[in-house]
């Protein structure tokens, strides 16, 4: 896939998120037992992220790697920033999408401030999306279960890869694959 198409579909979904006005970092409801994953191991064990009070009952978690000398991929406009990798956790209860948190991992704190500052000034005012509190390195943006089921219903409009009602396992492909990432793991709450 081009870049400039990739560039298009992320300016697409940051638009999408822009326009939803939604509250930062905000979570459905919860019945996580003792049974659910706590925390997710990213970056080869070297970070941690802390899983939010959402219900679901799979976890899908994508990986885009960052590749320097590919100048199709879309990570390579914030190598910058120090970018080392980005994670996508898809959230799903009863098979269908409920939330998805995207998590950019820097190699400094100040690096994903500069990260965090230029993305802003490219639109991301009223983005669900900022510094993530238990390590300042990354900067995590939340789809709710409407922008997810938004994101799904755009891209079947466009025709473009996914059906208005994809699962969670198909969307969670489908998104790996247009960030030329991977699917890495699948946890099911116990």
């Amino acid at each position: 896939m081009k870049k400039g198409l990739k560039i298009c579909i992320a300016l697409m979904l940051i638009l999408t998120v822009a326009l939803t006005g939604c509250g930062l970092f905000s979570g459905g409801s919860s019945d996580k037992g003792s049974g659910k994953t706590e925390a997710i191991s990213l970056l080869d064990g070297q970070k941690t992220y802390k899983l939010p009070d959402v219900d679901y009952d799979t976890l899908y978690l994508c990986q885009m790697d960052v590749n320097p000398d590919d100048e199709n991929s879309l990570l390579s406009e914030f190598l910058e920033f120090g970018i080392q990798k980005e994670y996508h956790l898809t959230y799903a209860k009863d098979s269908k999408a409920v939330r998805q948190d995207d998590i950019y991992i820097c190699d400094t704190a100040e690096n994903a401030k500069a990260m965090y500052d230029a993305l802003m000034e490219m639109g991301g005012e009223g983005m669900n999306f900022g510094i993530y509190e238990g390590d300042p390195s990354m900067i995590v943006l939340v789809f709710d279960q409407e922008m997810v089921e938004g994101t799904i219903l755009q891209f079947a409009g466009y025709g473009i890869g996914l059906d208005a009602d994809a699962d969670a396992a198909t969307y969670a492909q489908f998104d790996a694959d247009i960030y030329s990432g991977y699917l890495i793991d699948v946890v099911a709450a116990e």
